[in-house]
């Protein structure tokens, strides 16, 4: 089952991508600024005592790529191959990831850049021996962005929290549990989160917690007793939820959404502009739309996707991608938009 390095490379070379060499290492710095602290045990790490700097074994290509690209000023297509290290929730897997990355930096136009994405990673698929029975799954992160704003009686800070967690699946989980339960409204519970933040204020605010500084904790819990969440917003957990399982062939896709928008009595429609391809089946691939793709990458901004296969009666995913265009901004660079995609070279 080998796929050509060669015809692989050929296919992005024809489409005008440059080859690059990434860093093996990255400052851990830069990988925890976006994926927060807990995700240091995810980390392979080491600290260079002459520099007073710790770095990692990098665990993603792309921010590697992305901060490689921080000063371009003008659209530019590379690609990549190499070995991404992270710790993997299923034990049994390896912590080493071969893959082969291709981006597009500089994406002003999203909409022939997304496609151009897309289509690579087709012609990729029609190159590859896992072409029979393959499904594209395709999702826009901006329709739930779009339908968190259009939420009633839930307060901004509420918004931004579960916009914020999307990718974490485990907590955002949790967090519609405290939305239909109404456990952080409790009278009790509220009147202990002020004791302890009475108890807080008394300690040095620069202490870091989870990622954060004490005094940004304590501005938080302040914005939110000034700003408080209301029993009404007990219906907002369900409309979540209800939307993450929505699934359908893509050419269903604005008919569904809108439907289910109406129902839940909220003020948007989408058109088939947000979905770079509109047909059910290209190049003899099944094309759906899935709310739930994009979900495992926290920088993933607008179009996401993955392709699935079938390897001895497993489901794997082959290809995935989607656009990043806040990445470099949230490293503290400037802003740069971009579109890509990687190919699982462990499937091989």
């Amino acid at each position: 089952m080998k796929l050509k390095k060669l015809s692989f490379n050929k296919i992005l070379e024809l489409k005008n991508f440059k080859k690059i060499e990434l860093p093996q290492v990255v400052q851990s710095k830069d990988i925890l600024k976006r994926s927060g602290e807990t995700f240091r045990k995810n980390m392979f790490s080491f600290y260079d005592k002459k520099n007073l700097t710790e770095w990692a074994l990098r665990p993603d290509m792309t921010i590697c790529s992305a901060i490689l690209m921080k000063n371009i000023k003008k659209r530019k297509k590379i690609y990549y191959e190499g070995n991404s290290y992270q710790m993997p929730l299923d034990k049994i897997k390896s912590p080493i990831k071969r893959q082969q990355g291709f981006e597009i930096f500089y994406s002003k136009n999203k909409h022939l850049d997304d496609k151009e994405i897309l289509e690579t990673s087709l012609k990729i698929l029609k190159n590859s021996n896992f072409k029979k029975k393959a499904v594209l799954k395709l999702n826009n992160i901006e329709i739930f962005d779009a339908l968190v704003n259009r939420l009633e009686n839930f307060p901004k800070r509420w918004k931004e929290r579960v916009r914020r967690h999307l990718s974490r699946r485990q907590y955002f989980s949790q967090l519609l549990k405290t939305l239909s339960t109404n456990a952080d409204i409790d009278e009790k519970v509220v009147d202990k989160d002020k004791r302890l933040a009475k108890k807080l204020r008394k300690k040095n605010q620069q202490e870091i917690y989870a990622g954060r500084s004490l005094k940004e904790i304590l501005d938080r819990f302040d914005i939110k007793m000034k700003s408080p969440r209301t029993i009404e917003t007990k219906k907002n957990s369900k409309i979540i939820n209800d939307y993450l399982k929505i699934q359908c062939p893509i050419e269903e896709a604005p008919k569904k959404l809108n439907k289910f928008f109406k129902e839940n009595n909220l003020n948007l429609v989408i058109s088939s502009d947000f979905f770079p391809l509109k047909k059910n089946y290209q190049n003899n691939v099944k094309i759906l739309f899935s709310t739930d793709i994009g979900r495992n990458v926290e920088y993933y901004t607008g179009m996401a996707f993955q392709v699935d296969i079938k390897i001895n009666g497993s489901k794997e995913t082959y290809i995935s991608g989607g656009r990043f265009n806040e990445l470099l901004k949230f490293l503290g660079y400037k802003r740069c938009p971009a579109v890509g995609a990687a190919v699982n070279l462990n499937l091989i």
